[in-house]
């Protein structure tokens, strides 16, 4: 208190401030801080936009297939005065959809359960991303062995699948056409499927005047050609085509999908706690578990009803 101002602050340069209390170190002042911790859980994944269950069919059932019936309709004719008139009955086929068991399962300790701030809810939360997840990828791509059949896998190599105009090209073009292959009895009520890249790839696309061709696709509720087209991130996106891989690209979807793609979910599907955990010698570890489980399948009921435009590329 006796110095002066500039033995003051030569004190000061030579001292430092070492002593002073500080919130960055813990032994200075770090320690008196509160502690705060969000229990909500941050997904980092980078998760997926499904669509499926909002355009498709989906049914509810008490068994382990759905079974449906089909046909291609009757044919009529023109009849002269008294003449026999052809057999037109028509000829019946029968879709079924089976369901498959999808499954994820966490363990905890009792410590976690006790301690951690809506920890059970934060993992019930967690398991429900995971099964939508799963489900999301099989809707598309699913093999179709012991999971559902995806709308990929039930078209590809089929009479659904639409060629570019050039080869490896995606082009106007090819919007077009894949809109105009599908047979009409589909065509009111169709919708679009695409990845976003491939979406902003026909957002893209310019008459020769360099007006947007197709202007409604950049609006928060995208139109192409008077349709609706839905984002969905597990179709095959424009911006993996590779000239130099020989691949298949199924890039752009065009169909009814609301009466001819189903999705079968079986009664039943539940999250349960396992209670009691046990090692290898059938013991208690002190854990819990908390299981869901559930059934779905999906399937193209009418290949017809659809089209896709596959940007092939090879060597």
């Amino acid at each position: 208190m006796t110095f002066t101002d500039r033995e003051r602050a030569a004190f000061t340069r030579v001292a430092g401030i070492k002593n002073a209390m500080e919130i960055g170190t813990d032994t200075t002042g770090g320690f008196l801080l509160p502690t705060h911790l969000d229990p909500s859980v941050l997904l980092t994944s980078s998760g997926a936009v499904d669509p499926m269950r909002q355009i498709s069919r989906v049914e509810t059932i008490a068994t382990d297939t759905w079974n449906g019936i089909s046909s291609a309709g009757v044919t009529a004719q023109w009849l002269a005065e008294s003449a026999e008139a052809a057999d037109a009955s028509p000829t019946i086929a029968e879709p079924s959809v089976p369901v498959h068991k999808g499954a994820a399962f966490i363990p905890f300790s009792f410590e976690f359960g006790n301690d951690a701030a809506n920890g059970q809810d934060e993992l019930v939360r967690l398991l429900v991303e995971g099964a939508g997840q799963l489900q999301a990828t099989a809707y598309v791509t699913g093999s179709g062995t012991g999971q559902p059949t995806g709308i990929e896998t039930a078209l590809a190599g089929g009479a659904s699948v639409v060629s570019p105009a050039t080869a490896e090209v995606f082009a106007s073009a090819d919007v077009y056409a894949t809109m105009a292959a599908l047979p009409p009895r589909f065509r009111s009520r169709a919708v679009w499927l695409a990845e976003l890249s491939t979406i902003f790839e026909i957002d893209k696309m310019e008459t020769a005047a360099g007006a947007k061709l197709f202007p409604q696709v950049g609006q928060v509720d995208p139109i192409l050609l008077n349709r609706r087209i839905h984002e969905n991130s597990n179709v095959d996106a424009f911006a993996d085509v590779d000239p130099a891989v020989t691949a298949a690209n199924h890039i752009l979807y065009a169909g009814d999908f609301a009466r001819n793609f189903l999705i079968v979910d079986r009664v039943g599907s539940s999250i349960e706690l396992i209670p009691q955990l046990f090692g290898t010698n059938r013991r208690p570890i002190g854990q819990r578990g908390l299981f869901l489980w559930f059934r779905t399948g999906s399937d193209s009921l009418v290949d017809e009803a659809f089209r896709v435009l596959n940007v092939a590329t090879t060597l």
